[in-house]
């Protein structure tokens, strides 16, 4: 990393995340490279030690052109923690990954940084979400909650022939009746969009507020308990656009399928594919587990 790229003001990625398992556990199971092709890639090859690495192919590994297949392993505390370098944007980033254990749960923590200022596109945090999301869904429930696909990922260099919509979708154990719940009662809104003091008027054309005015969901476009909603969103200078949540029954699960559309630029939607395949899987571990359990705290350096 070049002295430019260590410059005070470069983001820091923070998160942590409860496990309902013992750190031993915890430990082998994310070092299982069997377990692996579950939540970090459809191919994976490691060398478990200092000096080692772990690699990671296929469509659902976090990977493209700018993103490098690889973690260079540059020290490994057996049973407790792990440092790599990634590299991002040609830059060798660090990141840190330690397991430790509190009453009956396991507290990962991870702590990457610095990304490089030019990434910022390439939405590196909401990428960990997923990844963990995954992990800890893989870990609990026996299956990931929502696989990115990284076969066509290039936000970087995106190109008038890009589609101007996002649409993503997660399968629920659960009736429509709680996942529906989960995304319009503030209560647990916090849980898995993080919002101190949501806003939530179940009517159309009713207020529906996350986190601040201009920062997200606006107003109820349309309101059909348990089984859609839709609603307008601006995030600060950006155009408006629409939102569409569905809540499809499937035997004893429900299929929610979200369609976030009404973008004049293919630019305009890049970050919302990986955010809200974020939001949505930890949707589903609020839905099954009661919690997301991840935590976020931004930083700098």
């Amino acid at each position: 990393m070049t002295g430019e790229d260590k410059e005070p003001g470069l983001p820091v990625i923070r998160l942590s995340m409860r496990l309902a398992k013992p750190v031993a556990e915890v430990w082998g199971t994310f070092f299982d490279s069997l377990i692996m092709l579950q939540w970090l890639g459809n191919e994976v090859t490691s060398d478990i030690r200092k000096g080692g690495y772990i690699r990671f192919l296929g469509k659902n590994a976090p990977t493209n052109s700018e993103i490098e297949d690889t973690w260079r392993i540059e020290k490994f505390m057996d049973g407790r923690a792990m440092l790599c370098s990634w590299g991002i944007m040609g830059v060798d980033t660090l990141f840190i990954i330690r397991f430790s254990q509190e009453s009956a749960w396991t507290l990962l923590e991870l702590k990457h940084g610095a990304i490089p200022v030019s990434a910022s596109k390439l939405h590196i945090p909401e990428h960990w979400s997923v990844l963990l999301a995954n992990f800890k869904s893989v870990l609990e429930l026996g299956e990931p909650a929502v696989r990115f696909d990284y076969s066509d990922y290039r936000p970087l260099r995106m190109t008038r022939y890009d589609s101007k919509e996002v649409r993503q979708s997660v399968v629920i154990r659960a009736p429509p009746s709680l996942p529906f719940d989960v995304f319009t009662n503030p209560e647990k809104l916090r849980h898995f969009v993080r919002a101190e003091k949501p806003k939530v008027d179940r009517q159309y054309a009713g207020i529906y507020t996350w986190w601040a005015e201009g920062k997200g969901p606006v107003l109820f476009r349309k309101m059909s308990p348990e089984k859609e909603i839709e609603f307008s969103w601006v995030y600060e200078d950006e155009p408006e656009t629409i939102v569409n949540v569905r809540f499809d029954a499937a035997e004893d699960s429900t299929v929610v399928s979200l369609h976030h559309y009404g973008f004049r630029e293919p630019e305009d939607a890049i970050g919302y594919d990986i955010g809200w395949t974020s939001i949505l899987s930890e949707l589903k571990l609020v839905c099954e587990l009661g919690e997301s359990g991840i935590a976020r705290v931004s930083d700098r350096v």
